[in-house]
């Protein structure tokens, strides 16, 4: 299953040492990235991000896929809305092209995917599956929270954290 990340979920993943654990959400997942997200990645860590030296170690090391676009969406990025920057843009044009899932956590982009049926999943959906899939602890999932807070001044409000933190529903 190909799955497209946004540069803001690989980075707090990365932020609070977890990127490992992105892949174990899905059934054999290849997390692959359009160049703009790499590019992003790269210039985060020039900024002195050091956190994502892991994300691009998980490139070299294939993990993560950069994934070029084709002419079409190269295209159809272009004519998104550009309050989006280049990495979403680009990375919701190889969902909207390949029926793909995007893990992003900008609020403006997953309106837009909602919008246009495009499937997508926020940092409080993701965070919710790690212990709901019992791929962590709950106490480990507040841990990570922590971390992306500290380290790259993340908030979750109440409401997100409501939803993260929602009692497991009971299955019938």
């Amino acid at each position: 299953m190909k799955i497209v990340s946004d540069t803001n979920i690989l980075s707090s993943f990365a932020a609070s040492e977890a990127l490992s654990l992105l892949p174990s959400l899905f059934v054999d997942p290849i997390i692959v990235i359009p160049p703009a997200v790499f590019q992003e990645l790269q210039d985060g860590l020039a900024r002195g991000k050091a956190y994502l030296e892991a994300v691009l170690q998980a490139i070299a090391a294939k993990e993560i896929q950069v994934l070029e676009q084709t002419v079409e969406e190269r295209r159809i990025a272009q004519e998104l809305p550009h309050k989006l920057n280049a990495g979403e843009r680009e990375a919701i044009a190889l969902c909207q092209q390949q029926k793909l899932l995007l893990l992003s956590n900008d609020k403006r982009a997953v309106r837009y995917c909602a919008a246009q049926n495009i499937r997508a999943l926020d940092l409080p959906r993701l965070l919710r599956l790690l212990w709901i899939d019992q791929v962590v602890s709950r106490n480990e999932v507040e841990m990570l929270i922590a971390k992306m807070e500290q380290i790259e001044n993340l908030t979750l409000n109440q409401e997100q954290r409501a939803k993260i933190f929602a009692p497991r529903r009971r299955r019938s």
